[in-house]
């Protein structure tokens, strides 16, 4: 059967958000009185969340719940000046998004929040998006399986006919876990070679190798 639904990662895979991450981040670290983070030590964090990057700098916070939320809240607050202001889709990503005859949907550990806004920025909210799956979506985020399982349940799809595109280690894992064929992408903030380790079914450096990619699956 041809591939009905192509599930999507959104930070380092739809979209380039990482000027707007990395100076966040470095805003907070510093208006903290920490020195700012190498922009490749952000970037390739992105994916799992940057929470966990930014506790590192402040280890005590660890230890009181109360603490941890307020380090989250002032990024939040930070990041909500900023996340419009550079986004960026991937070379041809509009084009695949505006032309492919299957289904599409988001399944990303980026909060919904930000993603409908980025959306409407990049003048991409009105495509026919079958999910738009945001890490606070659900109690789980990727790799656990509910977020692409909810998304198949909305396109009506099973593992043979849908595949995960992405860039980071929650989007091949949460596909191995599921079941369904993964593509990995080279120009994201995780290493390829270390994807395909982890047992990504397929590579693309462009998103206009995807479609032939996509047909050869059927």
């Amino acid at each position: 059967m041809p591939i009905q639904l192509v599930m999507f990662d959104f930070d380092g895979t739809l979209v380039d958000t990482a000027p707007d991450l990395i100076r966040s981040t470095n805003i907070f670290l510093e208006s903290r009185g920490q020195q700012p983070l190498p922009e490749e030590t952000i970037r390739s964090h992105i994916g799992f969340g940057l929470k966990n990057l930014m506790l590192e700098s402040f280890p005590e916070a660890l230890e009181h719940p109360a603490k941890v939320a307020e380090i989250e809240k002032e990024f939040l607050a930070i990041y909500d000046q900023q996340f419009l202001k550079t986004p960026e889709l991937y070379p041809n990503a509009r084009e695949f998004l505006e032309t492919w005859d299957g289904d599409i949907a988001i399944v990303s550990n980026k909060r919904a929040r930000y993603i409908h806004p980025i959306l409407k920025h990049l003048g991409i909210d009105k495509l026919p998006w079958k999910a738009i799956i945001g890490g606070d979506t659900f109690a789980q985020m990727k790799p656990h399986p509910t977020p692409f399982l909810e998304a198949m349940k909305n396109a009506g799809t099973d593992r043979a006919t849908t595949v995960m595109v992405g860039d980071g280690e929650p989007d091949v894992e949460g596909a191995l876990a599921v079941g369904i064929h993964s593509i990995a992408v080279s120009f994201g903030y995780s290493s390829i070679e270390r994807l395909v380790h982890l047992g990504a079914n397929d590579t693309i450096d462009n998103f206009s190798e995807l479609t032939k990619k996509l047909n050869a699956l059927t």
